[in-house]
């Protein structure tokens, strides 16, 4: 990965959204990203219902989703959410195994995975991933992903597959 210094950013003042049902935690994604100069958190919710509502009302560049919310699952938004055709990039941050999780978010129309224990600056560096078009899984879930691809003479399968 390139260093944050390095990394081409997307347009300055990206507006987030936050779907997550900790308010503490939730509370110190917002300080952390309202401290970052080209992002500002535009709503925050802690349920799927205020979350889908929050997101269609606020039509944020990117949302940040917990798995674990009070009413039905974040993976349960993101489906909707891209039912609904939403021009919103999704990135759950969780504290559940991203070697378990991220095919499923990904599979629901998630654009990234990143896991609750990372650092601020990992965090950070996933969000502008995800803004910049990218899809964001940690580099054990993308070795890993490398490691059980077939082997050339199996019919292929896309990356995504793979995870």
């Amino acid at each position: 990965m390139m260093p944050r210094s390095e990394k081409k950013r997307p347009v300055s003042g990206s507006r987030i959204f936050i779907v997550e049902d900790h308010p503490l935690f939730r509370d110190g994604l917002i300080q952390m990203l309202n401290s970052e100069t080209d992002m500002e958190v535009c709503g925050k919710a802690g349920d799927y219902e205020a979350g889908l509502k929050g997101i269609k009302r606020l039509k944020p560049d990117l949302a940040l989703i917990d798995l674990e919310l009070p009413d039905k699952s974040g993976l349960e938004l993101i489906k909707k959410v891209r039912a609904l055709k939403l021009p919103v990039k999704l990135l759950v941050v969780s504290m559940y195994d991203e070697a378990l999780y991220a095919d499923r978010v990904l599979r629901a129309g998630g654009d990234g995975y990143i896991m609750k224990e990372e650092s601020p600056d990992e965090i950070i560096d996933a969000i502008w991933d995800v803004l910049g078009g990218h899809i964001y899984v940690s580099e054990d879930v993308s070795c890993t992903q490398l490691h059980h691809a077939r082997p050339a003479s199996q019919p292929e399968e896309r990356t995504l597959d793979q995870l």
